[in-house]
């Protein structure tokens, strides 16, 4: 299992950082009809921040695999776009950010090359508590995005979510996202997967 989702070569990993030091992203649109080995060309876009629309077996004559590629492509070119990107994410004393997930190249412990960014991209990151969090009352977490748009204007865009701490398992349950857990969850079994086999990635996502 590990040996076939695993790259066969680091040839595209490598070129990946070559074109994210460039500040340029790669986005494949793979409509093959022969076998193509996307765990080694997937590293392109992974390390660029770009993205993979996969259409298997595509020909004229699939009228729905036709119509989702126009409809993709028509999104494609029309979404807005910010190039040049680094996103910081800073959180509170006693907090560590762990593993990150999605598709970017870590420069430091915190910082992420961004070369492309729009509005379809998600990120997440792991959050590891390393110190008593019994006398704070709340935790902040704060993601820093620096971009250029589409008309040449260097931007900044800043989040700041701040958390009450509990130590009841009701409001922490009560408060918790099902869809950002769910899409966590995954992102980290598909990542477990590619380094170790699928019984670890079910014991990862709980399945």
């Amino acid at each position: 299992e590990k040996l076939t989702l695993s790259p066969s070569t680091d040839f595209y990993k490598k070129l990946a950082l070559d074109c994210s030091a460039q500040q340029i992203g790669v986005d494949l649109f793979l409509m093959s009809s022969r076998y193509s080995d996307l765990s080694t060309i997937a590293c392109i876009a992974k390390f660029s921040s770009g993205q993979i629309s996969y259409y298997p077996d595509f020909h004229l004559g699939n009228v729905t695999l036709k119509r989702r590629f126009e409809k993709n492509l028509e999104h494609y070119f029309t979404r807005r776009v910010g190039f040049e990107a680094v996103m910081r994410i800073r959180c509170t004393q006693g907090l560590a950010l762990h593993t990150f997930h999605g598709n970017f190249f870590v420069r430091s412990t915190d910082l992420l090359s961004l070369p492309n960014v729009n509005p379809d991209m998600s990120y997440a990151f792991n959050m590891v508590i390393e110190e008593n969090m019994k006398d704070v009352g709340i935790v902040c977490v704060q993601a820093a995005l620096l971009y250029t748009s589409s008309q040449g204007e260097r931007r900044i865009r800043v989040h700041t979510l701040a958390l009450p701490v509990t130590d009841k398992f009701s409001e922490l349950y009560s408060a918790c996202n099902v869809t950002a857990i769910v899409g966590l969850l995954g992102k980290m079994a598909v990542d477990r997967v590619m380094s170790a086999s699928l019984g670890d990635a079910r014991e990862v996502s709980g399945i």
